[in-house]
């Protein structure tokens, strides 16, 4: 619930908003952060968890209402592929994991030359609005972390599974549509196609493609609205298997407006929904083939200072409450002290995922009994003096009931595939965090930023899925040269992660530095935009999830047109 995690993760975006080395794709944030574990399998999968956000579970597996618009991908909210429309722009981006045919070219003859690497794609372009209507068209997809699983993937589709290339991308994605925007209404129709693999409890990259997915938009004042159709084809050529989904879903919101925003007590309330209808083999089930979750916001504010808010959810399956209380203690001019409890109980970290899951005969409970709990304390403060600012946080929380899986078996090969349940841990994982900020900067022209931190967690660690890091260290700096050139970049180190229950063997993901940059030049008279970003510099190429292709060094080109 976007009102409840906000105020709590404010302060650890505060130091990473200072050096915004740009994204590869949006959704992807997560990958030039320094402060806490994100590990990539992929564009369409990462465990991407804040350290001092508390629990055991990646950020993207758990439900609220801010991610309404976001993919459901298996069992996790994504923002990657994003099907959001762009602004008034036309654009070109491209790049390549360094390695590529181009890059040999630069080399001395009498070096030796790296292998071909994959590339990113892009291209689109969303008209100016004309009496309020306006198009967009967009085609991209995602080569990078394929390379070591496209061979073990292409033998589920046995061709190109993509709109060009033959590397087998992780996603591949064409969309065209119309909208309308005024004071009033901003609504959007896009239809496309698209290539998607999406990454199973069994650890199995599952191929879907969605021909046609069409997505509905509509935000009329404080109303939102989306609905989706997805034909989704499911197949394996190894085994002669072949399946359809055909499903709807989506989300009806109802915010709390300006007016209401004034008052002692706030209310916003929603539904979000899945329907599918399945035939043949698609490896996966929503029991009833169908869910109905709706769910109320409640904000109260008694004194200015003391916030509460809760979050309920319940159908006939689920139920899942988050809720907070927060104090902003008085303080000096430019000095901010909030402490605040916030807790998450429920059945399911998501309830509109999916519930079962197949593979060889085997039947995987993707619910677990019983629910979980977790319950979390904080303090943060930031002071301000001059063109300097200084902060820290610390927090303590416990978790009981947490999210795991039972392994019965592993099936290994070119690949590592498992088979067993989703369970629970019952008793108590505790965690205490610390971290500590410090920025600088003057007006426009130079931002600095420098954050460390640790978390330190005692309990059953081995039935987690992944034990996250237990130390980051983060520097970032900005640069606004004349107003149009920037350099952005990020310095950072984080300790080692380890994932716990997706081979015999735990797999460790040493710690290491990791080298960040942005070169952006910009043309403001004309709305041209130039940048090159470079990411994953310094580090070794390592994979980073089980079953995942390596994480390269690459370089990713922007050109854009504003209107």
């Amino acid at each position: 619930m976007k009102k409840i995690i906000l105020p709590f993760l404010t302060a650890a975006m505060m130091s990473t908003a200072f050096a915004e080395v740009d994204a590869e794709i949006e959704g992807m944030e997560y990958e030039v952060r320094g402060d806490g574990t994100f590990l990539i399998g992929g564009p369409t999968y990462a465990f991407d968890r804040i350290m001092g956000a508390g629990g055991t579970f990646s950020e993207s597996e758990l439900w609220t209402p801010a991610k309404l618009r976001e993919r459901l991908l298996f069992n996790r909210m994504s923002g990657t592929p994003s099907w959001t429309p762009m602004a008034p722009a036309v654009w070109f981006k491209t790049g390549n994991e360094l390695g590529d045919l181009i890059y040999q070219n630069l080399l001395p003859s009498d070096e030796p030359n790296p292998a071909n690497r994959t590339p990113y794609l892009e291209g689109g372009f969303t008209t100016p609005s004309f009496k309020g209507f306006w198009a967009t068209a967009r085609l991209f997809q995602d080569d990078h972390f394929c390379g070591k699983t496209a061979g073990p993937r292409k033998q589920f589709v046995g061709e190109s599974f993509a709109h060009f290339g033959e590397n087998i991308p992780l996603f591949s994605t064409a969309y065209g549509g119309l909208g309308y925007t005024n004071s009033m209404v901003n609504a959007s129709l896009l239809v496309g196609s698209e290539y998607l693999w999406t990454y199973t409890a069994t650890s199995r990259w599952i191929p879907v493609h969605y021909s046609p997915r069409i997505e509905a938009r509509a935000d009329v004042n404080n109303v939102s609205v989306t609905v989706a159709y997805e034909d989704g084809e499911y197949k394996d050529v190894r085994k002669k298997e072949s399946g359809r989904r055909q499903e709807i879903n989506g989300s009806i919101y109802y915010q709390c407006g300006e007016q209401c925003k004034r008052g002692m007590l706030q209310v916003s309330a929603g539904l979000s929904f899945r329907g599918v209808n399945d035939s043949g083999t698609v490896y996966t089930e929503l029991e009833n083939e169908r869910v109905l979750w709706p769910f109320i916001e409640l904000r109260a504010q008694p004194i200015p200072r003391l916030t509460a808010d809760v979050m309920f959810g319940i159908n006939e399956r689920d139920w899942l409450v988050q809720d907070s209380v927060q104090f902003t203690s008085p303080t000096p001019k430019n000095m901010g002290i909030v402490a605040g409890v916030k807790n998450i109980s429920g059945t399911r970290l998501n309830p509109l995922a999916d519930t079962k899951e197949f593979m060889d005969n085997h039947e995987i409970n993707l619910v677990a009994d019983g629910q979980m709990t977790l319950i979390q304390g904080y303090a943060v403060f930031n002071d301000t003096l001059g063109n300097m600012s200084i902060g820290g946080r610390g927090s303590y929380w416990a978790e009981y009931g947490a999210e795991t899986f039972d392994v019965e078996d592993f099936v290994t090969g070119a690949m590592t595939y498992r088979y067993g349940n989703v369970s629970r841990i019952n008793s108590w994982i505790k965690g205490v965090t610390g971290e500590l900020w410090f920025n600088a900067w003057y007006q426009d022209l130079f931002k600095f930023s420098a954050m460390g931190g640790f978390e330190h967690i005692d309990g059953l660690t081995k039935k987690l899925e992944v034990t996250p890091t237990e130390f980051f260290v983060s520097f970032g700096g900005d640069w606004l040269i004349n107003k149009t050139f920037r350099i952005a970049h990020s310095l950072k180190y984080r300790s080692d992660a380890r994932w716990n229950l997706r081979s015999p063997n735990p797999m460790v993901v040493k710690g290491d530095w990791y080298w960040d940059v942005t070169f952006e030049e910009r043309i403001p008279k004309y709305g041209i935009i130039f940048s090159g970003t470079l990411l994953h510099a310094l580090a070794n190429e390592v994979i980073e999830v089980p079953n995942a292709g390596y994480d390269r060094l690459r370089l990713i080109c922007l050109a854009k047109k504003t209107f």
